[in-house]
């Protein structure tokens, strides 16, 4: 079953203005679809998963470039390092055509050092995460459009219940996974290979020097355990017995290989007792129910410890889906003050501000919407809309600029 992916249009969009695209994302989000779909009438795909490729790559990467037309495309692009690198920049130098080369790679690798100052100017980014619930669900998400332009009230979102939530977030978006038996052998088996792969030291390899390769489980085990908290480094380096710069260094390589996002503090002069912190969310959070020896059934369970966590991280994954193909850009960030004020996502374009609070109940009551009226009163105008998403299946406005939502307002 192949699903339609959002990105789509973007990725064309983008490809008619710059010389090069660059899709980066997951291992095993889709990519490969996407860059197939992108290409079917555009010109061939290369991939240098395929080693005697890869070796032709490396003893003349310049000769590769020039022998590859343009129109193609070039999957797992990173496996090429700094010389494909430089070889492509050569060509596109030479050449002001629009579209020659789609780029499709599995880690950030245009965040690692010296790469972004390469092709600045020369190549359009998108990124492609797993799938998202409206993909999944055959719905078209306009959730942040919607909030920004305050008009949520009026939706109506799909009945949906806890059972339903707990069973989202085992599944999660990789579309081998999710499309896949909705059992927990096969969940399981599928996201501890998928873990073992990506940080095998082969890869792990690409983006740093490994001293210790059995860190990586335990510190994915970690951000697990802390899902949507803090990253406090003095408590992870105490947990994994290790320094910490060492624990610094693995949160940059988990997070360049797409294994988990870092989304940073966030404050301006009205809000200046804010921290500075930034929180950890798996990139899905199959893999965070996994690595908790969690189930669907387990994680629907009231006495669940972890479905609340994993709700948010669920909820701050699917927005930052839609983040990646709406209108124009937006920021995501969270807060967190000295008086343990918090809100779970902060969403800001341009000026304005919108504030979401993820709660793991049916029942939303007006001081789950606290902290949003404190942000909101310091704002002012600048605050658009404060949104507290539950697990029920009402609507309710709390006052100014403040409501409670279904969480299935995001794909309704």
């Amino acid at each position: 079953m192949e699903i339609d992916r959002r990105m789509l249009i973007p990725t064309r969009e983008l490809l008619a203005g710059f010389r090069a695209l660059v899709v980066n994302g997951p291992r095993q989000s889709g990519k490969s679809t996407l860059v197939r779909q992108l290409q079917h009438d555009r010109g061939p795909v290369v991939n240098l998963d395929d080693p005697t490729v890869l070796q032709a790559v490396r003893a003349d990467p310049v000769g590769f470039v020039d022998s590859v037309a343009a129109g193609s495309a070039i999957d797992e692009f990173q496996r090429g390092g700094d010389d494909l690198l430089l070889a492509l920049k050569m060509r596109l130098d030479s050449d002001s055509r629009r579209g020659q080369f789609v780029l499709a790679g599995s880690t950030r690798f245009l965040s690692m050092r010296n790469i972004s100052e390469t092709l600045t100017g020369r190549v359009g980014i998108v990124e492609l995460l797993p799938l998202s619930a409206g993909e999944l669900r055959g719905t078209h998400e306009t959730f942040i459009e919607r909030a920004f332009a305050a008009s949520l009230g009026d939706v109506t979102a799909a009945a949906t219940n806890r059972t339903d939530y707990a069973d989202a977030i085992a599944r999660g978006g990789f579309p081998e996974l999710a499309l896949g038996p909705a059992t927990a052998r096969f969940r399981n088996g599928w996201s501890d290979a998928y873990l073992r792969t990506v940080t095998a030291v082969a890869n792990v390899e690409q983006v740093a020097e490994v001293r210790r390769p059995e860190l990586f489980g335990q510190l994915m085990a970690q951000l697990a355990a802390r899902s949507a908290q803090e990253i406090v480094v003095a408590d992870l380096a105490r947990e994994l017995g290790t320094s910490h710069d060492l624990v610094r260094a693995y949160l940059d390589v988990v997070a360049t290989l797409y294994l988990v996002r870092i989304v940073p503090g966030w404050t301006t002069s009205h809000t200046n007792r804010a921290k500075q912190r930034p929180v950890a969310h798996l990139v899905d959070t199959a893999l965070a129910t996994h690595l908790l020896g969690e189930t669907a059934d387990s994680l629907g369970d009231m006495s669940s410890r972890w479905f609340g966590p994993l709700l948010e991280t669920y909820v701050a994954n699917e927005i930052a889906k839609q983040a990646t193909w709406a209108e124009r850009p937006v920021t995501i960030g969270h807060y967190r003050d000295r008086d343990q004020r918090e809100i779970d996502i902060v969403l800001e374009r341009g000026r304005n501000v919108v504030g979401i609070e993820v709660k793991a109940t049916a029942t939303p009551l007006p001081q789950h919407a606290r902290h949003l009226a404190y942000v909101r009163d310091r704002l002012g105008e600048r605050f658009t809309l404060g949104i507290v998403l539950h697990t029920g299946n009402q609507t309710v406005v709390f006052g100014d600029r403040l409501i409670a939502a279904p969480i299935s307002t995001l794909w309704s």
